[in-house]
């Protein structure tokens, strides 16, 4: 570089010459006179600037231009503060000039302006460049977060990184303190790292190790610790026998080598480890540790081998002999030190020069790429093996038109013949205008494919079960619908299927089981179906499937037909074995329909008239199912306003013995009354409220209610002592397992002793959850409420099941009564059920008595209590009331 003196005082006349200075003549000065640096540090894509202590700007390249849309010669002499938009002059200038005298701050983001005044976010990475020994410059390095696709935090973290090692390359350069620098940089090293041990270590000619410099060790510098006597590999040696860093995720596990005592004394847990090289083979190593369980990522790595490569270049010189080269290597030490390939080309096409990086990449060695043709070498052909032209390449366009050029996924050949995908800039190499070569900086995204391929993966996939999800079957079945309207050959259907009663198998078996259960029914599914159809599940028990009908009208009914079929056969998890069926909504074709959502929602309909038919049904949907499933919509809307707005209320038919007429009881039953349909009878609202859920807070309104009239006419008739009121329960209430609570707390709250309660649940119910109910039953027979079973003789009750349920009272359903005198098959059905009753010791209850003959029919085979019209219809509190006996 020549005489320090002379160089600032070459720099002081130029600048004090006025406000303009050519920028290679102080180029020349600051950094001597090597044009193949000056070419590269003007290719690179970072901004980067030598300022004066005044903060004048002494140079820039030319990506700092770009960033600051100027010209670098129209920089040079200006103030840099002139350029700052977020930060008074003033105090811009006091940090720059307390980051010179030693402190720090400047190493941050900035806001930049541009010419046209546009604000521009950047990020500032400082080094100190010592001209003489009362001079000192800076270099700064600008990176622009706005040009960037990458995450901001990792963006900046990968900047703050390359800062810290532009200011280990300025020290290596400036100073001959090789242990300082070493210091330096393990102090670093624990700082940006986050770890609790960092070491550079010397490997001695006998195989010992010396402590060079260290934070967190046990040891102080200048240990040696002698080579490894036994038989066991040393890490030393097992470093220097790999290809790059030795990443060590857990210490304890360690099998590949012997771990040296210092670490494990110190408590650390993981590590990476890169070799130091030297003048005439391996320096050393260079170490960082954790006492916590960690796999270093891949930044880390680059970060932790650019200050390996550093240090290498810097213990190759020792004193004198490496100050005076260190202005001429400036360049060429950032160049190097960076973790992504770095390449140059002339203008002919051969390479020039390449990095470290680019050599690792690739798998060539370094020392024999001079002169070759990176075409030839690693951009030859695509993926599928097919050759790329020379002329379709962007690196080689770059030397004709002289246009930067971002290519972010292309393809590179490594030396051994695999491929791996790069992200790559290339940048023209002017002079004078003209174009004089190229320089390309290109880094692997394996991971970032990887990463990409998951993302998509899980993006159109269901994790349980590996078939497709939601979001993919919505765009295929997109893509059906377009292909019908633009006339091409299609006719699509599609499936919409539920498994029946699978929350079943959750509440009873637990989840694990219910999962095992779903992969299984996925995969029988995906096995039933042709190829071309598409399956996909929607989420918890529900599937959908897109039919290629082709040719093959009806073909969604057929292939539900075969769902059907396939699921008579069980299904055997561990000990258990199960049946399954799926109740299946078709729309058979979709051809008329203007949206998918529309195609969705008549596919549910219809899967739910499936199911309102029993298990294991398949229903086409019609416009009737549309037209019923509105009705069904405005039904449950307006119930639910119901119940939020007093529009139900109960009315109460009297029971009564069948030989006085005396009435004993009422049975409770429920009543809307609607805003603009009038009154509505349980048929119509019962079952929409128990397919929506609403029966829950329905028969609590209906518990309530009725109770608290109970316990008034108790209070108000002395004739009501002896009576009972009866209420009906839903199967959703008796699954709830906690019926008796509720109970009870109702009782509680309205006062009513538990004898004049009587709970009425039907046949069905009860034999479909027979485990249940004896259970659940025989607590609310503890508190003394009376237990009646509804709708008998219509839901196949197992003796031995009847005798275990702990009830009071049989029903005869009407369906018996009415006409029971002139139809003898139903006055023997009636019979067989009153001689049951007095078998188990139960009273009898015969509902719907319309008539006189049914009323003397029931007599004389002994049914003893009943209720129907020929007694009262269901009336209002106020009327039923009158039906109330004077006491006896």
């Amino acid at each position: 570089m020549g005489n320090p003196d002379a160089t600032q005082k070459h720099i002081e006349q130029a600048m004090d010459g006025g406000d303009e200075a050519d920028p290679a003549a102080v180029f020349s000065m600051v950094c001597g006179d090597h044009e193949g640096v000056h070419a590269f540090l003007n290719a690179v894509a970072v901004g980067m600037a030598v300022m004066d202590e005044q903060g004048r700007l002494l140079w820039a390249n030319k990506a700092l231009g770009r960033i600051l849309d100027r010209a670098p010669a129209s920089l040079t002499g200006q103030p840099f503060t002139r350029y700052v938009a977020d930060m008074d002059p003033g105090q811009a200038l006091e940090l720059h000039r307390r980051y010179l005298a030693g402190g720090s701050g400047m190493t941050k983001e900035w806001t930049a302006l541009r010419r046209d005044g546009r604000r521009v976010p950047v990020y500032v990475s400082p080094g100190r460049l010592r001209i003489s020994g009362d001079t000192t410059c800076s270099l700064i390095c600008v990176t622009d977060l706005t040009a960037q696709g990458e995450n901001k935090e990792a963006l900046t973290r990968r900047a703050f990184q390359q800062g810290i090692i532009s200011e280990i390359g300025l020290f290596a350069l400036s100073s001959g303190d090789i242990l300082g620098l070493m210091r330096k940089t393990v102090l670093l090293m624990v700082s940006i790292l986050d770890v609790e041990m960092a070491e550079v270590m010397r490997l001695m000619p006998d195989g010992a190790l010396r402590l060079e410099a260290g934070v967190g060790s046990p040891d102080p510098e200048g240990t040696i610790y002698p080579g490894q006597a036994d038989s066991g590999q040393s890490m030393a040696a097992y470093l220097q026998s790999a290809s790059g860093p030795v990443i060590m995720e857990d210490y304890a596990g360690e099998t590949r080598f012997t771990v040296p005592d210092v670490f494990l004394r110190a408590g650390m847990r993981s590590g990476v480890g890169m070799l130091i090289h030297g003048r005439d083979g391996h320096y050393g190593f260079l170490g960082a540790h954790t006492s916590k369980k960690r796999v270093f990522t891949e930044d880390d790595v680059h970060f932790l081998q650019s200050l390996a490569n550093v240090l290498s270049e810097a213990v190759t010189r020792t004193g004198a002999e490496a100050a005076l080269a260190a202005s001429n290597r400036l360049g060429r030490l950032i160049l190097e030190a960076v973790g992504e390939g770095i390449f140059g080309i002339d203008r002919a096409g051969s390479i020039t020069f390449v990095n470290p990086a680019t050599a690792q990449l690739t798998g060539y060695p370094a020392e024999k790429l001079a002169g070759e043709d990176p075409h030839a070498l690693w951009h030859h052909s695509k993926p599928d093996g097919k050759p790329f032209p020379r002329s379709k390449s962007p690196i080689l366009k770059v030397l004709a038109d002289g246009r930067r050029r971002h290519v972010r996924e292309d393809w590179f050949w490594r030396a051994d013949g695999r491929i791996f995908p790069v992200d790559y800039v290339v940048t023209p190499l002017l002079e004078d205008d003209q174009i004089r070569g190229a320089v390309v900086a290109f880094r692997d995204i394996t991971e970032r494919k990887k990463a990409e391929k998951a993302l998509t993966y899980q993006a159109y996939h269901d994790e349980l079960t590996g078939l497709y999800n939601r979001a993919f079957f919505i765009e295929r079945l997109e893509r059906a619908m377009r292909a019908t309207k633009s006339g091409g050959r299609g006719h699509f259907a599609v499936m919409f299927l539920d498994i029946d009663d699978f929350k079943f198998v959750n509440d009873s078996l637990g989840h694990t089981v219910g999962d095992r259960l779903l992969r299984g029914i996925a995969m029988r599914l995906w096995n039933t179906l042709d190829p071309g159809d598409v399956i996909a599940r929607f989420g918890g028990d529900e599937f959908a499937v897109l039919v290629d009908g082709r040719d093959v009208p009806g073909k969604g009914l057929a292939t539900a037909e075969r769902i059907h079929e396939e699921f008579k056969k069980p299904a055997r998890i561990d000990e258990f074995e199960f049946y399954v069926t799926a109740s299946i909504g078709i729309v058979d074709d979709v051809a008329g329909y203007e949206g998918v959502d529309e195609v969705l929602r008549d596919a549910d309909t219809a899967m739910f008239q499936a199911k309102s038919r029993g298990k294991g049904n398949s229903e086409v949907f019609d416009r009737a199912m549309h037209d019923r499933a509105s009705e069904r919509l405005h039904l449950v809307t307006g119930l639910r306003r119901a119940l939020e707005h007093g529009e139900l209320y109960l009315a109460y038919q009297p029971i009564f013995r069948l030989p006085d007429r005396r009435t004993v009881g009422f049975e409770a039953l429920a009543r809307w009354r609607h805003p603009v349909r009038g009154i509505l009878s349980p048929a119509v609202f019962i079952p929409v409220a128990e397919s929506s859920g609403l029966i829950l807070p329905l028969g609590d309104f209906v518990l309530r209610e009725c109770c608290g009239r109970m316990r008034r006419w108790i209070d108000e008739h002395p004739g009501a002592g002896g009576m009972s009121i009866s209420a009906n329960i839903s199967a959703k209430q008796l699954m709830q397992g906690d019926l008796a609570a509720r109970v009870g707390r109702v009782l509680g709250e309205t006062g009513l002793d538990p004898r004049h309660l009587k709970l009425e649940i039907t046949e069905s119910v009860l034999m479909e959850n027979a485990e249940l109910a004896v259970d659940l039953l025989s607590r609310l027979r503890d508190m003394g409420v009376r237990l009646s079973v509804d709708d008998f003789g219509t839901g196949y009750s197992s003796l031995s099941y009847l005798r275990r349920l702990p009830v009071n009272e049989l029903k005869i359903d009407r369906s018996f009564v009415s006409n029971m005198d002139v139809n003898p098959e139903k006055f023997e059905i009636v019979r067989a059920i009153v001689q049951l009753a007095r078998a188990l010791n139960l009273d009898v209850c015969a509902e719907g008595v319309e008539t006189e003959a049914e009323l003397a029919g029931l007599l004389s085979l002994g049914c003893g209590l009943g209720q129907g019209y020929l007694h009262a219809r269901p009336l209002p509190a106020d009327e039923a009331r009158a039906f109330i006996p004077d006491p006896l």
